[in-house]
């Protein structure tokens, strides 16, 4: 997953699922509500015990449902993991959007922070599961790739946003839009993972504003903190 730059011309949306259920479920409530048991059971679970300590039985169990009942829903452990996935990245997007919202006339950098802020909180709210996310994709070649397609769906609309800002003169032309997408965003990605799955200390707004300021000077683009006091956290340790 990568955080999603938002601009004004690029609507945030998510990518369709990667996989097809081979079961359908039944559009009755008490169908969907089953349904979402289940996936609230394996969430639970996964970020307990991991993917491969958790099997259909034990989410049929948390899910308080018959075990054969789980496959009126889902067609293997694989395809509910893929569910809870993607139900991941739609609340984090969620959480992403629900930062304030910037004026109209705000430079490209804000909007920029305003992304980064809300992806480094979405992560700190799904951290755990985040977690998991990374571990299976390492070793089961279905959930990879649609790790994956989530990547490459995002580094295409960040792709295509340098492209555009470098058109409107605000990026270094010599930048080469993909490769510049590509990294910007496992930046952002691999940061998130080592201060939130890893445990390495951070703080939420002086990470974000160094993420951004890394961004932007990476761009060749100009940061509109830059006329503010330096406030590194080790230079506060220092004072």
């Amino acid at each position: 997953m990568e955080p999603a730059m938002s601009t004004p011309d690029s609507p945030a949306s998510m990518p369709t699922r990667a996989t097809t259920p081979v079961a359908s479920a039944p559009l009755t409530p008490r169908g969907a509500r089953t349904r979402a048991a289940l996936v609230k059971a394996a969430r639970a679970l996964f970020e307990r015990q991991g993917y491969l300590d958790t099997n259909v039985g034990d989410i049929a169990k948390r899910a308080r449902v018959a075990h054969g009942t789980f496959y009126t829903y889902f067609a293997s452990k694989e395809e509910i993991f893929a569910e809870v996935s993607e139900d991941l990245q739609h609340q984090m997007l969620a959480v992403a959007e629900a930062e304030p919202h910037l004026p109209s006339d705000a430079p490209l950098s804000a909007r920029i922070e305003r992304s980064n802020r809300g992806y480094l909180r979405g992560y700190e709210q799904n951290a755990r599961m985040m977690g998991v996310i990374e571990q299976v994709a390492t070793f089961n070649p279905r959930l990879s790739a649609i790790r994956r397609a989530n990547r490459r769906y995002f580094v295409q609309r960040n792709t295509a946003a340098i492209r555009r800002w470098q058109e409107q003169g605000l990026v270094d032309e010599r930048i080469d839009p993909g490769y510049a997408a590509s990294a910007l965003g496992s930046m952002v990605d691999r940061s998130a993972y080592v201060w939130l799955v890893l445990g390495e200390p951070y703080e939420l707004e002086q990470a974000t504003i160094q993420l951004t300021r890394l961004y932007c000077n990476a761009l060749g683009m100009r940061y509109h903190r830059d006329h503010e006091p330096v406030t590194t956290g080790r230079q506060k340790k220092r004072s």
